[in-house]
């Protein structure tokens, strides 16, 4: 059975609706790792300093509370940028409306916001229109002019790309700290490995 225009339109907002719980889960998720990031950084530098300047209770303390605070930002983060898109991308829990996501369409679309509102508020009218044949005619006609613009276009994913400049940074510093922290271990290894050389030399020197 062929489609009508106005189903046909639904279904492109559905498609828009999906495509925008897309986008603030990839945006949530850059905006997460990056929070994460920051997070342990600056938890693992303030431990150092209590490890370092405080006595041995305090810093043990400090460093159980920092812990569990580290655990329970990660788990809000999860839960608020990730799970709740992901629960709102297969429709687990409420949705934005199709007014909402034509507001949103029209602001990137100008020409179709008040025939996409008009569209929706007229088919809520004809449930209860005396002549509700010359409503639906009328939504078919007018989902007719606007059928062919793709509303999905209307949410450009490649925009999340600038909120790279939140992620990288702190994963620069990272990284650039790991390498470090392997190249202090390699040298400390080299040495060691030295030291118990020279002490080999000595203790075989001494009794010959």
């Amino acid at each position: 059975m062929e489609k009508g225009n106005y189903q046909l339109l639904i279904e492109k907002l559905d498609a828009f609706i999906r495509k925008y719980y897309v986008n603030q889960l990839i945006k949530g998720a850059m905006y997460a790792t990056a929070l994460l990031l920051v997070m342990y950084l600056g938890f693992n530098f303030v431990e150092y300093y209590l490890f370092k300047y405080s006595d041995v209770r305090i810093s043990s303390v400090a460093r159980t509370a920092l812990f569990y605070a580290f655990v329970a930002a990660t788990l809000a983060a999860f839960f608020t940028w990730i799970v709740l898109p992901l629960t709102k991308y297969f429709r687990l829990g409420g949705v934005i409306s199709h007014e909402k996501a034509a507001e949103i369409i029209g602001q990137h679309f100008g020409s179709v916001k008040d025939k996409l509102l008009n569209i929706l508020q007229l088919r809520h009218q004809a449930q209860n229109a005396e002549n509700q044949s010359l409503v639906l005619a009328s939504i078919d006609q007018k989902s007719e002019e606007i059928k062919l613009v793709p509303f999905p276009n209307a949410i450009d994913l490649s925009k999340n790309r600038q909120n790279l400049k939140y992620v990288l940074p702190p994963l620069l510093l990272l990284l650039i700290i790991l390498l470090q922290l392997q190249v202090y271990s390699a040298k400390a290894l080299q040495g060691s490995l030295t030291m118990e050389k020279h002490t080999s030399v000595l203790h075989l020197s001494i009794f010959t």
